[in-house]
């Protein structure tokens, strides 16, 4: 009898046990694997959990968590992507490092800055990049705060800094933000532009002295003579006239570096037009017993062109040759094709240009003095850059060629455009 009592009463405990743990702690070992897989970026198989309404509502708040923060991951890996994007397009360089100088941002154009493998967030600032100045502009915005801007060369360019501290919503510094952009495009075009007002300045003052000159020596001398006043009138007529070419010039390049310069394109036959300005320079050709030989193709195709701003091009690369041609030399004026583009050439066997002097010519105001004769009577400066803006705006370039005492040849390469 007590056997069976005792048995009844373990098998009651296992039954006790048993519902126990059906229904309160196998449960909770299955909401500790749940979370443990939420808490791992995975979504469970299910959400069923043993036991009673309770663990059931259990299961429905946890699948309800679980889709909230894949929702919420999405939204982030979404952001985090846009930013990326956003940083990777960026032309300027971008750097983010917390206050202990720890790397927490940089986009790819800082790797290229400064031709650097991948960052890993985290690395120290020191250990990738080791500059003086960008050391001292972090400092600066630490220490103050406020944006810090200074100027850094790297490799030849020159990279404006803009640094400024980041705070997090107490206020508190917690590192600096440093932007790298690159200024050597502007500094090179500042410098064309002081370059230009210096050499405007110098190309008006030699005539204007000449000419203030001449014009106080005839109100001092009234009883000049008629053979000096004759000359004296023949220089200032010849300084009138260079000041008229020089301003005239600078009106023409004003208006091709336009932003509407105007072109009037028109299908354009290059042996006619070449007729034309041979017609135009015969005379000039005549003085100096130049031979002007013309080579075009008679299966050459019609170029489209603006052509009063083509034979302003062709009329200032002629007047260069016949300028520095000596007597009885030759000029040739010919057109080819290479591929899809027409070739334009006007060549001479005149002085010509030496090596170190060629890649400039077609700058402003740039003159090639020891490769010139010092009787040859100087342009304005500006008749190459006018050519070479003149062939750009219609989609093409200039090429030069010249060997010192052997001749210079100027080419004007020309897309074929057909008429739409």
């Amino acid at each position: 009898m007590i056997w069976l009592l005792l048995c009844a009463i373990v098998a009651a405990t296992l039954v006790v046990g048993l519902i126990v743990w059906r229904k309160w702690i196998a449960p909770w070992r299955q909401v500790e694997e749940l979370t443990t897989q939420i808490g791992r970026g995975e979504r469970p198989r299910t959400f069923l959990i043993d036991g009673g309404a309770q663990a059931q509502r259990i299961g429905l708040r946890l699948e309800k968590v679980s889709e909230d923060l894949q929702q919420l991951n999405k939204q982030i890996a979404k952001r985090e992507s846009g930013m990326q994007t956003i940083f990777s397009a960026m032309h300027d360089a971008l750097l983010v490092v917390d206050s202990n100088r720890h790397v927490i941002l940089a986009n790819e154009t800082f790797r290229k800055l400064f031709a650097l493998p991948e960052i890993s967030e985290g690395t120290p600032l020191l250990e990738i990049v080791r500059d003086a100045t960008l050391d001292r502009v972090i400092d600066d915005a630490l220490d103050r705060g406020g944006p810090v801007r200074i100027e850094l060369t790297v490799d030849g360019s020159q990279i404006e800094l803009d640094a400024v501290a980041t705070r997090n919503n107490a206020g508190e510094i917690t590192g600096a933000l440093v932007l790298f952009h690159d200024i050597t495009e502007l500094k090179k075009i500042d410098q064309v532009r002081r370059d230009f007002v210096a050499n405007v300045s110098h190309e008006l003052r030699t005539p204007l002295s000449i000419l203030r000159g001449y014009i106080e020596t005839l109100l001092d001398s009234p009883q000049t003579s008629r053979e000096e006043l004759s000359r004296i009138l023949g220089v200032m007529e010849r300084h009138s006239k260079r000041l008229d070419s020089l301003a005239e010039d600078l009106l023409t390049l004003a208006q091709l570096e336009s932003a509407n310069p105007h072109l009037q394109l028109h299908d354009i036959d290059l042996s006619s037009f070449f007729g034309e300005l041979i017609r135009d320079w015969e005379k000039k050709l005549a003085h100096k017993h130049l031979n002007m030989i013309v080579d075009v193709p008679p299966d050459l195709p019609m170029i489209r062109a603006d052509r009063v701003r083509l034979q302003e091009a062709l009329h200032n690369l002629l007047d260069n040759a016949v300028k520095y041609s000596g007597e009885h030399g030759e000029i040739r004026l010919m057109a080819r094709r290479r591929e899809e583009q027409i070739v334009l050439s006007v060549s001479d066997n005149g002085i010509g240009i030496s090596k170190e002097d060629l890649p400039r010519v077609f700058e402003r105001f740039y003159r090639v003095d020891k490769a010139r004769s010092r009787d040859t009577i100087h342009g304005t400066g500006l008749g190459l850059a006018i050519v070479k803006h003149i062939a750009q705006l219609h989609g093409g370039r200039v090429e030069a060629a010249s060997e010192f005492g052997k001749g210079t040849a100027i080419r004007v390469v020309l897309p074929i455009v057909t008429q739409t």
